[in-house]
């Protein structure tokens, strides 16, 4: 049984969160004067005198119903290159964790690698641009968190097999992340539609692309 936990680096569980007044007293206060918002509206039609939902509860609701998700399993970032530094600070223990990358690819995950002190394995796709599942599964040791999987690779352009991200998915006990930055220009169903089969399966997605 996966346990995302124990992905988790250790010393995270036990952090306590931020909490600002506008968490202690959601929806008791019009103002938040602590926030040093202007109780006096806007002179814009927009209300921009308030923070915005730091939930981002209403966008979640609607990016759900568009992608077939619940809100709970969308995490929304500052384009994609947010969430892959995230992951690392998340799950690789600097000096200590390492993660697999299938050149070539995205060259952000190697970057956010060296940024968190996160060792990477190389597994050169392919002539062919495809992944040998094998291969990446062997790449791998107890300290391996992460398996960063583009598709449709950038720069390449293809899509990778589904059995080949299946199989890596089913026999490895880490995260597995497909990178869909372009899967709107794709003919192949997004991996959101299997979320709920894979617990070790993140997808990434942006407004950059098609949304642009």
């Amino acid at each position: 049984m996966f346990d995302l936990s124990t992905l988790v680096r250790p010393h995270l569980p036990g952090l306590k969160p931020y909490s600002s007044a506008r968490d202690e007293f959601d929806g008791l206060a019009e103002v938040m004067l602590d926030a040093n918002e202007n109780p006096l509206g806007s002179v814009t039609p927009t209300a921009f005198n308030r923070y915005p939902d730091p939930y981002q509860h209403a966008l979640k609701t609607q990016l759900a119903a568009l992608k077939g998700v619940t809100p709970s399993q969308i995490f929304l970032g500052n384009g994609s290159d947010e969430a892959i530094d995230l992951l690392y600070r998340a799950f690789a223990e600097p000096g200590h964790d390492n993660v697999v990358l299938l050149p070539p690819t995205y060259g952000m995950y190697q970057v956010s690698a060296d940024i968190n002190r996160v060792a990477t394995r190389a597994v050169n796709l392919t002539p062919q641009f495809q992944m040998e599942p094998q291969a990446v599964l062997a790449a791998t040791d107890a300290h391996t968190k992460i398996i960063w999987l583009c598709s449709p690779n950038n720069p390449s352009g293809n899509l990778l097999q589904i059995a080949d991200i299946e199989h890596v998915l089913r026999h490895f006990s880490g995260l597995v992340v497909v990178d869909e930055a372009y899967i709107d220009f794709s003919p192949q169903p997004s991996w959101v539609q299997r979320l709920a089969e894979f617990p070790n399966l993140v997808v990434l997605q942006t407004f950059s692309k098609a949304w642009g």
